[in-house]
């Protein structure tokens, strides 16, 4: 059961930070397709190795959780905040720009935050204070 919910989890957070990081970059940069998708798949394989980890109860550097943290919920903030306004509010045209804007950014902040508090509270357990 918990390897099923691995592979669940981390291709679910995979797929949700390749589209945050694609989208992002396609919106906001020059560069060329093959590099935005070249360093989204980086990051999306980060974010998924993370969950990997996360899910299986092993210790994470705090370097990794902070990163892992940031990339998941800044994809997940920014996926909800991209797609929710077009779902809820067809008539606007500026409703995706939440996630770009609002969502993604405290997403990202958040993120890092619980990655940085969950990579202390697991080295404070394991050193026995």
């Amino acid at each position: 059961m918990i390897q099923t919910l691995k592979i669940i989890v981390s291709l679910l957070m995979f797929l949700t930070v390749l589209f945050f990081i694609n989208t992002l970059l396609t919106i906001t940069t020059g560069f060329p397709a093959w590099l935005n998708t070249a360093f989204s798949l980086g990051c999306a394989t980060m974010a998924a190795w993370f969950s990997w980890q996360l899910v299986s109860g092993k210790k994470t550097n705090t370097l990794i959780a902070v990163t892992g943290g940031a990339l998941i919920l800044g994809g997940l903030f920014f996926t909800l905040g991209f797609l929710g306004p077009m779902v809820f509010a067809k008539d606007t045209n500026q409703g995706p720009l939440i996630g770009v804007f609002i969502a993604a950014p405290l997403g990202i902040i958040m993120g890092a935050i619980g990655g940085y508090v969950y990579a202390r509270e697991e080295h404070k357990d394991n050193s026995g204070l």
